[in-house]
């Protein structure tokens, strides 16, 4: 029902939850959501979720009701959030895990923005890198263990597109951005697009 320009296809929103081990009741949080395919797919998977999606865009580009419709029509229990907003605003994170009862999330899963949107003039860097750094933030505000973004134990799993003959390495996060977030890696898949571009699965396990 929510059409968008650029939609994550719905195997592609599968395996991205299989992949994040997502289980009975976890909190789930996509912080560049669009359509929100991959809480649609999670909700699928466990329909006890509670997830929480943000997006950036305006209703005319992604359509909030038609978002909710998607999972209605399913009879699935949507969103308890839906946040117009840049996830990289504490303000728009602490918004989403008010939604949660202001608990850290179980599981981070996205599939960030590809091309010109992750260059514009007040996002210098990767979106993955801003992601990562704002779960270091969070983990090292005062506030105590409710304050974290992402809970010890916790999966964050995205894609990260690499163009053929581009160092994937520059839209990484550094291991020193890993080690503040408490973070450590755990796998990579790369899924060929077509000849020129591939995007790589993700995956980091939050062990601090």
């Amino acid at each position: 029902i929510c059409v968008t320009n650029t939609p994550l296809c719905p195997l592609a929103a599968y395996t991205m939850c299989n992949v994040a081990r997502i289980q009975p009741g976890d909190r789930i949080f996509d912080p560049f959501a669009g359509s929100c395919a991959i809480l649609l797919a999670a909700s699928m998977i466990e329909p006890t979720v509670l997830s929480v999606g943000v997006e950036i865009a305006h209703n005319g580009q992604v359509n909030r009701d038609h978002i909710v419709q998607d999972f209605t029509s399913r009879n699935l229990t949507p969103p308890v959030a839906i946040i117009r907003g840049d996830s990289m605003s504490n303000d728009v994170r602490n918004e989403a895990k008010a939604a949660v009862g202001n608990h850290p999330f179980d599981v981070i899963v996205t599939d960030p923005p590809y091309g010109i949107r992750e260059k514009t003039g007040f996002c210098l860097d990767p979106p993955l890198v801003n992601l990562v750094n704002c779960i270091a933030r969070d983990r090292e505000a005062e506030g105590g263990e409710n304050y974290r973004l992402l809970k010890k134990g916790g999966r964050l799993v995205a894609f990260v597109p690499n163009l053929e003959g581009d160092d994937i390495a520059m839209d990484m996060p550094s291991e020193d951005a890993l080690e503040r977030a408490g973070l450590q890696f755990s796998q990579m898949l790369e899924q060929p697009l077509n000849d020129s571009l591939s995007r790589w699965l993700v995956e980091y396990i939050c062990v601090k």
